[in-house]
């Protein structure tokens, strides 16, 4: 995920097997070739995310559990269940500290 504006590491809540991901309102979304963009309506910030980051968004349209989200991906994509946990999970992070993504 790319950003206008610097993330702050360590202020998005821990993303655990349970946690519930969910995309926020608060984000207008457009896929640009392929890609999405995505601006925060509310912090006036845009992002863009790369073709995994995007097939990620697409995967969240329905909420579901850190998990279920892993699982999906490992299916699709010829890497280790750990190696991609912790990819989206550090993913995830820098979208809950933007508002792009709830984390419950």
């Amino acid at each position: 995920m790319e950003a206008n504006n610097s993330i702050n590491p360590g202020t998005a809540p821990a993303v655990v097997d349970a946690t519930l991901i969910s995309r926020s309102p608060a984000v207008l979304t457009a896929e640009v070739d392929g890609e999405v963009v995505m601006m925060s309506i509310e912090q006036g910030r845009y992002f863009g995310l790369d073709d995994i980051g995007s097939d990620i968004w697409k995967r969240l349209d329905t909420p579901c559990s850190f998990a279920e989200l892993i699982d999906r991906l490992a299916v699709d994509y010829d890497a280790d269940h750990a190696t991609i946990a912790a990819d989206v999970r550090a993913l995830l992070g820098r979208m809950a500290e933007q508002d792009v993504v709830r984390l419950a």
